[in-house]
């Protein structure tokens, strides 16, 4: 067994009930369940906690020694194969290699996906010594990023290898057509060809002070330009929408920013090492549509959300800006369905297909 993983809850029987939604129970033969809802593939263990189990497999994973890795920065599912839990994990050894120009002291960045025993005996989970399945360099990934205004869901996935990783973060609140009458979306913008790259983040940024020395991730954008010839050639540009960390008391999941991303701490860090590390800059999508291959258990917020403020009539609307940014407020009505919601790009424009309103 690994190092204090004897005693604890039903890790195996646990993973079955929050991918069906049932209680934590066993088979009729006493094994460990090997039903798993795929769309969790990429979420963190300790997400898929009824606390103690699951955060008991994940911190016996991160414990020194349990795996060939300097630094755990992430243990997340992969599938439940039989008696074993398969888990992706993303750490730091010396032996990686990645992109990033700085030397870390606990070296570069990689992903070794470990196949764990687990065992049922007397209603207890026992895990057995992990065995490492595969490990790649962050620099042989190929990756690429999704996010989901709807889901308020992020995935970073190299499709070819079938790893992934799925975070939840909040985003823009609401415009319930100020800056374009009659129409209501959210502050964040999609788009179909960003950009996460290094050239444009911060590894800390503490100015203004609500940024605390975290992260900074901005999203670059591509523009087609054309020469006096008459050929075209594309560069990216940096936005003013980027990843950073959550600046409230705690984390919230739904529609309650300017139109910036918030992530938790540790997922921002992953993410950052991701983008300073990754062979090339990631591409991103930001769309409206919801991930359908993926499922993050976080709640949700649906009660309470912000909204851009109206310092005009409903006629005519009108916004202020404070600090540089758009005044929001509490939305008092009920949060608006994804069916009312319309995408806008970037230059705050509605996306139209076929002359119609998407």
């Amino acid at each position: 067994m690994l190092p204090g993983t004897g005693a604890g809850g039903r890790l195996a029987a646990l993973l079955m009930a929050i991918a069906l939604g049932s209680a934590p129970g066993r088979s009729s033969a006493g094994e460990p369940t090997t039903a798993f809802d795929p769309r969790l593939r990429g979420v963190a263990l300790g997400d898929l906690a009824d606390f103690d189990d699951a955060q008991m497999a994940a911190l016996a994973l991160r414990l020194p020694g349990a795996l060939p890795l300097d630094e755990v920065l992430s243990t997340s599912v992969f599938t439940r194969d039989g008696h074993a839990l398969v888990v992706d994990v993303v750490g730091r050894a010396k032996r990686f290699a990645d992109s990033d120009e700085r030397r870390h002291p606990r070296g570069r960045v990689g992903v070794l996906r470990v196949s764990v025993p687990v065992g049922m005996s007397d209603q207890r989970c026992d895990l057995g010594p992990p065995t490492v399945l595969w490990e790649r360099s962050l620099a042989e990934l190929d990756l690429r990023a999704r996010l989901s205004i709807i889901d308020w869901a992020l995935m970073v996935e190299d499709r070819e290898l079938g790893f992934r990783r799925v975070y939840p973060i909040g985003g823009g609140g609401i415009d319930r057509g100020v800056r374009f009458p009659g129409l209501v979306s959210s502050m964040t913008p999609t788009t179909e060809d960003g950009l996460l790259e290094k050239r444009f983040a911060w590894r800390k940024l503490h100015s203004p002070w609500y940024f605390r020395d975290k992260p900074y991730l901005p999203v670059s954008l591509g523009r087609t330009l054309t020469r006096r010839d008459g050929t075209t050639y594309k560069v990216y540009g940096e936005s003013k929408v980027a990843f950073h960390i959550w600046q409230d008391k705690g984390f919230e999941r739904g529609y309650f920013s300017h139109g910036c991303i918030r992530m938790r701490t540790e997922d921002l860090d992953e993410l950052a090492a991701f983008v300073f590390g990754a062979r090339s800059p990631i591409p991103i999508v930001l769309r409206l549509d919801p991930l359908a291959d993926a499922l993050h258990p976080y709640p949700l917020d649906t009660r309470k959300y912000w909204q851009l403020k109206n310092f005009g009539t409903k006629a005519k609307p009108r916004t202020r800006l404070k600090y540089m940014l758009h005044e929001m407020e509490l939305g008092t009505e009920p949060l608006p369905s994804p069916d009312e919601l319309v995408p806008f790009t970037f230059d705050s424009k509605p996306i139209v297909q076929s002359g119609r309103l998407r």
